[in-house]
This record gives C-alpha cells, sequence and structure tokens, in this order.
C-alpha cells in the first residue's frame, strides 16, 4: 500500500482515540472557566473535542493526498465529468435514503425495529451541543469515505475481485460504528459508495452523497 496511505490511516486513528486525552483536557478547562453542570461539562467537552480532533485530521489528511497521483485500479482511467459526477451524487442520496428502507424492512422481519444506537446518539449530541453537525454532516463523511473508500475499498479493488473489496470494505465500515444491530444498513450505505466512487472515479462524489445524507437526517434535529 501506499506509504501516504498508511499515514492517512494513523492520522484517523489518532483522531478517533485522541479523545481518550483530549476530552479530559476540555473537561479540566471547562471546570475552571464556566458554571456547566458535570454532564454537560462531559458533553461538551466530548463535543468539542471530536470537533476539533476530526477537524485537524482532515487538514492533514488533505496535505499528505492533494498531490497523490492515482495508484489504485479505481482511480485510473478517466473521470466522469464533473456535471455528470454530481448528479450521480444527488441521485446517489435518494437510493441511499431507498436503501436503508430496504435494509430496514428487512431487518424489521428479524424483528429488529427502531432507531440506530449510533444514529440516535449522535443526534441527542446533536440537539444538547449544535455545533456538532460540524462533525457528524462534515468532518465524519469526509474521513469514513477517504478511509473506506479511497484507501480500504480502492486497495482491496486493486488485488481482489471489485466486488467483494466492496462489501469487505463496506462490512469494515458498519463495524467502525460499532452498533452490530444495524450493521446491514451501513453495509447497504457503503455499497451505494463503492459504486459511486467505482463509477465516477472521484472521491469527491461518495463525499458529497454522504454529506448530503448526514445533513438531510440531521438538520431536524436543531430545529
Amino acid at each position: 500500500m501506499n506509504r501516504r496511505y498508511w499515514y492517512v490511516l494513523l492520522t484517523y486513528f489518532a483522531a478517533y482515540f485522541s479523545s481518550l486525552i483530549g476530552a479530559p483536557i476540555v473537561m479540566g478547562i471547562l471546570r475552571a472557566v464556566t458554571d456547566l453542570s458535570r454532564q454537560q461539562i462531559v458533553t461538551y467537552s466530548a463535543v468539542y473535542w471530536s470537533v476539533f480532533s476530526n477537524f485537524l485530521a482532515v487538514i492533514i489528511i488533505w496535505l499528505l493526498l492533494r498531490k497523490q497521483a492515482p495508484s489504485t485500479k479505481i482511480e485510473k482511467g478517466q473521470p466522469l465529468p464533473v456535471g455528470t459526477s454530481i448528479g450521480y451524487a444527488v441521485v446517489g442520496v435518494i437510493f441511499l435514503f431507498l436503501g436503508q428502507y430496504i435494509a430496514l424492512f428487512i431487518m424489521s422481519i428479524f424483528g429488529i425495529t427502531g432507531i440506530s444506537q449510533n444514529t440516535e446518539l449522535m443526534s441527542e449530541l446533536t440537539r444538547m451541543v449544535p455545533i456538532m453537525i460540524i462533525f457528524t454532516s462534515v468532518l465524519a463523511p469526509i474521513l469514513e469515505e477517504i478511509i473506506f473508500r479511497k484507501i480500504i475499498f480502492g486497495e482491496l479493488a486493486s488485488r481482489i475481485n471489485i466486488h467483494m473489496a466492496a462489501v469487505i470494505s463496506s462490512v469494515l465500515f458498519g463495524l467502525a460504528h460499532i452498533d452490530l444491530a444495524y450493521l446491514l444498513v451501513y453495509v447497504v450505505i457503503g455499497l451505494i459508495m463503492c459504486y459511486l466512487y467505482t463509477k465516477t472515479k472521484r472521491i469527491a462524489i461518495p463525499i458529497i452523497a454522504h454529506i448530503l445524507m448526514n445533513i438531510i437526517v440531521m438538520i431536524p434535529q436543531l430545529t
């Protein structure tokens, strides 16, 4: 795998686990300068550090990849025109919601109903601390598409059957959300994102589709 991709993965996981150190630091600062309750301090610390650490991760990853030449099977070849690619992103959002509804219907047959714990948690944090929407609707989609589509899916597709690569990367994407009951939903989302990336050869397209999907889900939480 490309050396820069290893640096990207390292940056992603560093941001992922950095809250173990960063959040307590923010908690100490908030205790010193505010009169918030203990629960508010815990919540605000988690949110502020998530936004800061992931924003920093996006900047570092952008610097690592900005001059990166195409190196995987998915990236090689002529990408679709910008206008057509954006059309795929917009239509892709429709299929993302449709795919989720189908997955939820299948899950309901097996008695799995209700709201994803991960989605419920993100929604609750967004209602409590609106700045969280920056993480859920912008930063997280950018990082996830780069990690699970550009790097993991792209590298696997260069070595094994592309359909198997899409399945493996999508399952890993689902497992990363730590919500096994709704794994099928995340796998469906991952597969659709893999298709958008493969079809357009532009990682920006699944990123845009992912951002739009999350915004549509999260904006009502602010009203």
